[in-house]
């Protein structure tokens, strides 16, 4: 499932996710980025793949500005609360710490690449956070699946 965003919804994402980064580490919420990249930088990343899975799920995104951890990303038609995960890398693993989040019912994994996004697929909580998951890729230990193992969209 593929979308790119109009200029004006990377402005958008770009300002929500900059801002969203300030008001985080200036409120004491950790980075949770499973990556090297700069931490504004994967919440504008984060941004764009939040605003266009919820675009192409026909629900509002969460232009929420409060500091927040552990929350879901959004809630689809069906009840499912989701969390987005975006990378930059064409092969990139739906990854996700160790902290089991209680708000989440399904996570997402979105490859971006400037204002083009790619979602990859998809898996139920349950699938994720297994023990057969966990692995380090550098960055600490943590919830990895490959991409052939990931529910497609219809």
């Amino acid at each position: 499932m593929k979308l790119t965003l109009q200029p004006d919804e990377v402005q958008v994402c770009q300002m929500v996710g900059r801002m969203r980064s300030l008001i985080a580490r200036g409120n004491g919420v950790r980075d949770a980025k499973m990556g090297s990249q700069d931490g504004a930088e994967a919440d504008v990343m984060g941004m764009m793949a939040e605003y266009g899975f919820a675009k192409q799920m026909n629900v509002f995104p969460d232009l929420g500005l409060t500091p927040r951890s552990g929350s879901a990303d959004g809630v689809m038609p069906s009840g499912n609360r989701y969390d987005v995960k975006a990378s930059k890398h064409k092969g990139a693993r739906l990854l996700s710490t160790l902290k089991v989040n209680p708000d989440v019912d399904i996570y997402v994994l979105c490859v971006v690449d400037g204002s083009t996004l790619d979602f990859k697929g998809w898996v139920h909580k349950e699938e994720l956070i297994l023990d057969k998951n966990k692995t380090d890729l550098g960055h600490g230990v943590g919830y990895a699946l490959t991409q052939d193992k990931l529910r497609g969209f219809e």
